[in-house]
């Protein structure tokens, strides 16, 4: 979480956030109805109070500039958009209601959920925490994958496409929308500690190429972990509106599932070809990124991982052609490889 090459990911994520909030209040200032408009919600008489909430955002995303300018300035800041994005969330969950629907949930996904773990780690990094994180995070990454590979059969099943009767999905989970929730939730967390491990595999990187024999094989190679990690990171955005949209959207339409099937067939797809497909295929790039950076892997360690990449092209194939058969059979190989070398490279390289 220190040296250049932490600092140079917290500052692409502050620069991000900062572009994302500024944009998101450009849109809420000129367009105040767009949002009513996008989740069907009746359209509020005084729009100009959701206007001037989205400038107030929006003006953030000059301070989140500032902190990747002066990351030795940039605690309270970051603290401040992190508190905001733990109670907003918060309050979007305790407003739900009929006036309220579920699936506006959605906005903090991309408001709030997705900066949790550059902001989070920001803050914990130099404490003992954040020494504790470091010293666990390929540990943390492959139990949180284990949990979320179990609640697949589990918690999950009856409601995924694996079930052939889309009456029976629906059923399922309107009836059981807390263990649905619960499951997809395992799933965002393990997506976070996906990233948290890459930019974990990103620094061992750095640090073993400080002897290479020339400085520029040095840049290549801390440029290409900076990219997977990036890519990775990108991943986690599809991956949380897939799995969002899963918890939000789709526990909605399956308790209408009689009055209108082609809305929930039109979510399930949704969220198919955002996390089995473009969140699974941008995982898959930062890995292979990252496996090419890195000089010292074994032989079979690197075998595995590009069993584990060629699962992951498998899986994001079946994702955008809707190969349930294909998906069901690439999950089965991608995660128990993933969790086996994550576990290896926490042995291996707990110092790094």
């Amino acid at each position: 979480m220190s040296g250049p090459f932490a600092n140079r990911l917290f500052r692409i994520a502050f620069i991000l956030a900062g572009c994302y909030n500024l944009a998101f209040g450009l849109w809420a200032a000129v367009w105040p109805l767009a949002l009513f408009k996008l989740f069907d919600m009746p359209l509020p008489r005084y729009p100009g109070i959701w206007a001037c909430l989205g400038m107030v955002v929006g003006v953030y995303g000059l301070l989140y500039w500032h902190a990747a300018w002066k990351l030795e300035t940039a605690w309270p800041i970051i603290a401040v958009g992190l508190l905001g994005k733990v109670l907003g969330p918060i309050g979007m969950v305790m407003s739900f209601g009929d006036d309220w629907p579920r699936r506006l949930g959605m906005i903090c996904v991309y408001n709030d959920l997705i900066w949790w773990l550059p902001f989070g780690l920001f803050l914990v990094r130099g404490t003992a925490v954040g020494r504790r994180l470091v010293t666990f995070a390929p540990w943390l990454c492959a139990i949180t994958h284990a949990i979320a590979f179990v609640a697949l059969p589990v918690l999950l099943r009856h409601g995924m496409l694996a079930e052939p009767d889309p009456a029976s999905r629906s059923a399922y989970i309107s009836e059981n929308a807390a263990a649905w929730t619960f499951g997809w939730s395992a799933w965002m967390l393990a997506a976070m500690t996906l990233v948290g491990l890459y930019a974990w595999w990103g620094s061992h990187i750095a640090v073993a190429t400080g002897g290479s024999p020339t400085d520029e094989t040095q840049r290549r190679r801390a440029a290409c972990a900076t990219t997977g990690v990036v890519i990775a990171a990108l991943g986690t955005v599809f991956d949380f509106s897939g799995e969002g949209l899963s918890i939000l959207l789709l526990v909605e339409r399956a308790a209408t599932f009689t009055e209108n099937p082609a809305a929930f067939a039109s979510a399930e797809r949704s969220f198919t070809l955002l996390s089995a497909g473009a969140a699974n295929g941008l995982y898959t790039i930062g890995g292979v990124l990252l496996m090419l950076a890195t000089p010292d892997l074994p032989r079979s360690i690197r075998a595995a991982m590009w069993a584990t990449w060629f699962a992951g092209i498998a899986m994001t194939v079946a994702g955008i052609i809707n190969h349930i058969g294909g998906m069901v059979a690439s999950t089965i190989v991608l995660f128990p490889l993933l969790i086996a070398w994550t576990v290896w490279m926490a042995a291996r390289w707990r110092r790094a």
